[in-house]
């Protein structure tokens, strides 16, 4: 018998009896993470085993201490095992924080200018621990920075003094009859410049696409608590909410998803996208997909990644889904984001807002674009360009919004909930474009 299998589930989250639930959703992450099999991986069977044992006994740790009604049960429990029940000691304190030190560095780094250091550093964090802190957008901010240096041209050699003096002589005669040329013709373009410039583009349309390289860290799936179900705008009209307003679909045609390619994913290479489990739910890889499981009850599921586009991009993804609504996350901050998923069994599609921890539903409909069946496959694309949004289904327009609300963030990901006792969603050929 393994000596953690004696402990009360408060020492084995190394909490004490009065904690907060916040304090043991900290506790459980960072024990998890700890124990996870994938640290394992390279190790003995025996201590395979046994971090699987452990990695059990946190999980049912958290999932009675994270419930109001069990965790009060159990503390009941613990009293009749304990007529005279001590309080439960903290958790020695870890001589030194590897990980705090190493992030300490990181930022160091970071505001010196050096980008590949911090890079460094911050992979060594990743290797421990995927899901610390801010490090994944910390390394997708280093990596980025560090191939814009090394890719920006070398400096000019520096020319010898007197060749520098004949060129600027050079150079300024030069201005100086180009200046003449220019002005003379200037007189006598005045009025075809006036009239040409009334039908010129607009410097909103003729602005160039953000060049930082894609993230390819991954970012922590969430241990989604369990929430009340959404609640539903009439079926005969969407419901107005403030800062949002439906808008009528261009007359001009557009083709999804259109765009300089940014991001792909096949989902062939683990290291970019979290696997990790929890209580009722996991995502992970499976051969040629990303999946998302969850049973009823425990709300949406999800893992995210930043966009290396910023706010404005294009993002589509081929979405498989059985038991339950599937698809992209979008405009993702903590509790607040848009969820866009399809049905296939029901042949409809929905638009999630969260706002606080409360859901509303803002579109909800039959549609013939979505593939129907029970698993069915089909291709989800949504464009955000500052507060207006425009969502196809396998390659149709079927919604353009204008929201402020949420606000528009770098988040996006792919998310599932389950309608029936399990959702199971597999996500494939997931692709982040630029708006050109």
């Amino acid at each position: 018998m393994d000596e953690f299998e004696e402990l009360d589930y408060y020492a084995v989250l190394g909490v004490h009896r009065n904690a907060t639930a916040e304090e043991i959703k900290r506790a459980y992450r960072q024990q998890i993470a700890r124990y996870h099999p994938d640290r394992f991986a390279t190790a003995s069977p025996e201590e395979q085993a046994r971090a699987s044992r452990r990695a059990q006994q946190i999980n049912q740790a958290y999932a009675t201490l994270s419930n109001f009604a069990a965790r009060t049960a159990y503390n009941r429990k613990l009293g009749q095992a304990s007529p005279h029940p001590h309080p439960t000691p903290a958790a020695p304190a870890q001589p030194r924080d590897h990980l705090a030190e190493l992030y300490a560095q990181a930022r160091a780094h970071l505001e010196a200018g050096r980008h590949l250091q911090a890079a460094a550093t911050l992979r060594e964090i990743q290797r421990i621990n995927p899901f610390y802190r801010d490090s994944s957008e910390l390394l997708a901010r280093a990596e980025a920075a560090g191939r814009a240096v090394t890719s920006s041209p070398a400096p000019p050699a520096r020319q010898p003094d007197r060749g520098r003096r004949a060129l600027l002589l050079g150079g300024i005669a030069a201005l100086f009859l180009a200046g003449s040329g220019v002005a003379g013709w200037a007189l006598r373009r005045q009025s075809a410049v006036a009239v040409s410039g009334a039908t010129g583009a607009s410097p909103q349309s003729a602005a160039a696409a953000p060049t930082l390289a894609p993230s390819n860290t991954p970012t922590r799936a969430p241990t989604s608590i369990p929430t009340s179900g959404p609640t539903r705008a009439p079926t005969s009209a969407p419901t107005p909410v403030p800062t949002s307003t439906l808008q009528p679909a261009p007359t001009m045609e557009v083709i999804a998803e259109s765009g300089t390619v940014l991001y792909q994913e096949d989902f062939t290479q683990a290291a970019r996208w979290p696997s990790v489990q929890g209580a009722g739910w996991s995502v992970g890889f499976v051969p040629g997909a990303y999946r998302i499981t969850a049973t009823q009850g425990v709300g949406n599921i999800w893992a995210f990644n930043s966009s290396p586009a910023g706010a404005n991009f294009l993002v589509g993804v081929d979405v498989e889904v059985r038991g339950g609504r599937a698809g992209l996350l979008l405009r993702s901050n903590d509790r607040n984001f848009l969820a866009y998923m399809v049905d296939p069994r029901e042949g409809s599609y929905q638009l999630l807002r969260s706002s606080g921890g409360r859901s509303t539903v803002l579109l909800e409909e039959q549609h013939p674009a979505v593939i129907v069946g029970e698993g069915a496959q089909n291709r989800l694309a949504a464009r955000m360009e500052n507060d207006q949004i425009t969502l196809w289904m396998n390659g149709e327009e079927v919604a353009n919004l204008s929201l402020a609300d949420p606000p528009p963030t770098a988040r996006y990901g792919m998310v599932a909930r389950a309608t029936e006792a399990e959702v199971v969603a597999l996500f494939r050929n997931l692709v982040i474009r630029s708006l050109d």
